[in-house]
C-alpha cells in the first residue's frame, strides 16, 4: 500500500491542493465529458453540495480523491471523481479513500442512498489512456455496488459537450427509505411480495420514484437549471425508472 494520508478538503486555503489535483489526476482520468471545468469544481472548497477526500503524499502532493456529490433535500449522494494518478494506480489507495470517507459521509449525512456512475464495458467506448472500465467496476464489484437496470447517460457537465450514453447507474448502499426489505421478492408486472423464504429473493430493490428524483435535480445542477419541456432524452431516462414501483439490482459481474 502507497504511502499516504487521506483528509477532507475544506476553505480557501486548499486551493492550490485542488488546482494540483485537477491537472494531475483529473485530467488524465477523465475525458472532458466527465470532466467539469476546475472553476465548477471549486464548490468542493465550501464542503456543503460537493464533498471532498483527498489522499497526499508526506510532502503534501494530492495524488487521488473520492468526491460526493450531496443532494440534501433528498438525503442522496453521488460518489465523482473517483480516480488514482496514473502512475500510483493498484497500489490500494482507492481502498484507502473509501475506508476514510465512506464511515465519515455515512455518519454526518445519514444518507438515505448513494450512487456512483461507471463506464459501461459492454459498450467499447471507454478510451485507454483513461483508465480501465473493467477495473473499476471490479473495486465497486468488491464494495457491493449494483447496477440499476435503465439506460443511463451522464448529464452534460461542459458547454459544447453532448451527455454521455453507455454508463452504467450503480447503487452502493441504500436504506429501507428507498430500498425494499431484504429478501423482497419479485413478481411478474412490476409487483412485489414481502419477505417469506429464499425462494426468489432478489439482490435488491430500489424505488423507481427515487431513482426519478435523484437525477432530476442531478441533472439540473449540472446543467444549470430544469430541464426543458422538450428534452426528450431526459423524459425518456425518467420514465424507465418510474414503469415500476421497484427497480431491480444486478450485479455487476456477467453484465447480462
Amino acid at each position: 500500500m502507497a504511502d499516504v494520508s487521506v483528509r477532507f478538503l475544506k476553505g480557501r486555503s486548499d486551493q492550490d491542493i485542488l488546482v494540483q489535483l485537477y491537472d494531475t489526476v483529473f485530467v488524465p482520468s477523465f475525458p472532458p465529458s466527465e470532466r467539469e471545468p476546475m472553476a465548477s469544481l471549486e464548490r468542493v472548497l465550501a464542503g456543503e453540495e460537493l464533498l471532498g477526500a483527498v489522499a497526499m503524499t508526506p510532502d503534501g502532493v494530492p495524488v487521488a480523491a473520492l468526491f460526493l456529490e450531496w443532494f440534501a433535500d433528498i438525503r442522496a449522494g453521488l460518489l465523482c471523481y473517483f480516480a488514482v494518478r496514473p502512475d500510483l494506480r493498484d497500489r490500494g489507495i482507492g481502498r484507502q479513500l473509501i475506508a476514510y470517507a465512506a464511515p465519515r459521509w455515512r455518519t454526518e449525512l445519514r444518507p438515505h442512498i448513494i450512487y456512483a456512475e461507471a463506464e459501461d464495458p459492454r459498450s467499447g467506448s471507454g478510451i485507454a489512456e483513461h483508465g480501465d472500465g473493467q477495473a473499476r467496476l471490479r473495486l465497486y464489484a468488491g464494495f457491493g455496488a449494483r447496477r440499476l437496470p435503465i439506460p443511463y447517460l451522464m448529464p452534460r457537465l461542459n458547454p459544447g459537450e453532448t451527455r454521455l450514453a453507455n454508463l452504467l447507474l450503480l447503487v452502493a448502499e441504500a436504506d429501507d427509505t428507498v430500498a425494499a426489505p431484504a429478501g423482497t421478492v419479485a413478481q411478474p408486472g412490476g409487483t412485489v411480495a414481502q419477505p417469506g423464504g429464499t425462494a426468489g429473493a432478489v439482490p435488491g430493490l430500489i424505488r423507481g420514484a427515487a431513482v426519478a428524483e435523484f437525477l432530476t435535480r442531478y441533472f439540473a445542477r449540472a446543467e444549470g437549471g430544469p430541464a426543458h419541456p422538450g428534452d426528450t432524452e431526459l423524459r425518456g431516462l425518467l420514465a424507465e425508472c418510474r414503469r415500476t414501483e421497484f427497480l431491480q439490482l444486478r450485479e455487476l459481474s456477467g453484465q447480462d
